[in-house]
């Protein structure tokens, strides 16, 4: 497949480059003078120059010489007296040779192209230089193969654009695919060797979404069947004699961390599925204030309302809040704002903050920043944040807080 597409560029590659010689070929053919052109000149300049070596042609008979010559040869024709630059006689206009030139005789390459140059009897000079339809020189050769580079460039456009297109679409949707949106595929046009990688990404990516979604539906059926022998575990203890109870509080202790990791990841794992919520209009402001009185935090506010889920809201801002306690004694401010379109809690905290290399990841499931406190949370808590903001249309993003500490910022559309 890739020789296929290494063989179809080498081949525009050797077509344009003939297309572009035979382009220059066709030029030289038309506009540079023929042999049989440079032969007639040199025979009808002799014949002229007999008529004006005749002692007898006086100045207008040398006029009608130079006039005859210039249009039988189609040519510019000048007469030069012996050690002259100054043309005697001329027909239209012709360029100045240099004294050099008029030393020599012969076919010779001025500025503006190849003349004949002719020594007559006295020293006097016959100069003809031909005309024809477009004389070449530097600047009509450079416009004229610029112009041929602009035909052939946009005969090959379509052929590479028709692929990049194709590669461009494809790679925008390998991003989009490994931003996490699992139901992305690409079109696949054609029958070549990008149609082929673009087939072998959808049926990878099809794979891939396969696995994670039996992933996903192992991970909430085992966390549901964990429950029920975890009821069973604790109703077992709870029927034990008071003393006997107190000896077990640290097998108590572990039922309900391991309960509350359940029911962390069964959240996690509906958020995952991309269940529908069950949309209100909420007074995000009381909302926020009535968690935050929870952790002994005012609220500075502005009234706004959002439509989501009331529950999933509380638990996005509890598991903010929480965060805040766990990692940095506590939120130091609490704000609910109104902006264009968006409502935006943020919560700030007092604490070390992040390292660069942790603040991208803080949002993964289990993920555990260096050196960051282990007590009172399962790893989720931020990645639920996130799952929830993406569930109503939203966002939440960390940025380093001025002075130290952290900054929490979740957009929600009013």
């Amino acid at each position: 497949m890739i020789r296929r597409l290494h063989l179809k560029f080498y081949l525009a590659i050797i077509g344009t480059m003939l297309v572009f010689v035979a382009a220059c070929a066709m030029m030289w053919h038309f506009f540079a003078p023929s042999r049989s052109s440079l032969a007639e000149i040199e025979t009808t300049s002799a014949l002229a120059a007999e008529l004006l070596e005749d002692p007898g042609a006086d100045d207008a008979r040398r006029h009608a010489v130079i006039e005859s010559l210039a249009n039988q040869v189609y040519a510019d024709v000048a007469l030069f007296d012996a050690g002259s630059t100054t043309p005697a006689i001329r027909s239209h206009t012709l360029f100045i040779p240099t004294a050099d030139q008029l030393a020599r005789s012969g076919w010779q390459i001025g500025h503006a192209g190849p003349f004949y140059s002719l020594r007559l009897e006295g020293g006097r000079q016959l100069v003809v230089h031909p005309r024809r339809k477009l004389l070449l020189h530097g600047l009509h050769m450079g416009v004229l193969l610029l112009g041929v580079a602009a035909v052939l460039a946009l005969l090959t456009y379509p052929i590479s654009r028709g692929i990049t297109a194709r590669l461009e679409r494809l790679k925008a949707g390998m991003q989009q695919f490994g931003a996490g949106h699992l139901s992305t595929r690409v079109p696949v046009e054609g029958g070549d060797e990008v149609s082929s990688l673009a087939r072998s990404f959808n049926d990878s990516a099809d794979r891939i979404e396969r696995l994670i979604a039996a992933h996903r539906l192992l991970l909430a059926n085992c966390s549901h069947e964990l429950r029920t022998p975890l009821a069973r575990m604790r109703l077992a203890i709870e029927r034990l004699p008071e003393s006997e109870r107190a000896t077990n509080s640290e097998l108590i202790r572990g039922i309900s961390e391991l309960d509350a990791l359940i029911g962390e990841m069964l959240l996690s794992s509906r958020l995952d599925a991309a269940a529908p919520i069950d949309r209100q209009e909420v007074d995000l402001p009381a909302l926020v204030l009535e968690e935050a009185a929870h952790f002994d935090r005012e609220v500075i506010a502005t009234p706004v309302t959002v439509s989501g889920d009331p529950a999933l809201l509380r638990r996005l801002v509890r598991n903010l809040l929480d965060n805040a306690r766990v990692h940095a004694g506590g939120a130091t401010e609490v704000r609910v704002e109104s902006g264009a379109g968006v409502a935006r809690i943020v919560i700030e905290d007092a604490g070390a903050g992040l390292p660069d290399a942790d603040r991208a990841r803080i949002f993964e499931p289990f993920y555990r920043a260096d050196g960051a406190a282990r007590g009172g949370g399962f790893g989720l808590g931020l990645a639920i944040v996130r799952q929830i903001a993406a569930a109503h249309g939203g966002s939440v993003d960390y940025e380093p807080r001025a002075g130290g500490g952290s900054r929490f910022t979740v957009l929600l559309p009013r």
